[in-house]
């Protein structure tokens, strides 16, 4: 599953950092651990469709003309997250809404 995730773009959920999107450098699933390069910070955004969900968001990308708070590219990012994460793999589609948002 690791070698899958590799160079994916991602949207990862944690219960400890929050929301952050990127290109998958690392992950262990065993320390649930990931490394992303390129990565942003999603403090709010909002969905094309009702839902709210970050899966959303991985599917379809932002909802257009919406406020979304989103923080500065980062050259890279390590999420720690015991509890566990979700990793949701983006559309290109998606991928584009949330790095060209201003």
């Amino acid at each position: 599953m690791k070698d899958y995730h590799i160079g994916k773009k991602v949207i990862v959920r944690s219960n400890v950092a929050g929301v952050h999107a990127g290109e998958v450098v690392d992950v262990d699933f065993a320390t649930q651990t990931i490394i992303l390069k390129n990565a942003r910070r999603l403090w709010r955004v909002y969905t094309r469709d009702t839902s709210g969900s970050v899966s959303d968001v991985a599917a379809n990308g932002l909802k257009p003309g919406a406020d979304h708070s989103i923080g500065a590219v980062l050259p890279s990012t390590t999420i720690v997250n015991p509890p566990g994460l979700e990793i949701d793999v983006m559309t290109d589609e998606a991928w584009e809404s949330v790095f060209n948002y201003e």
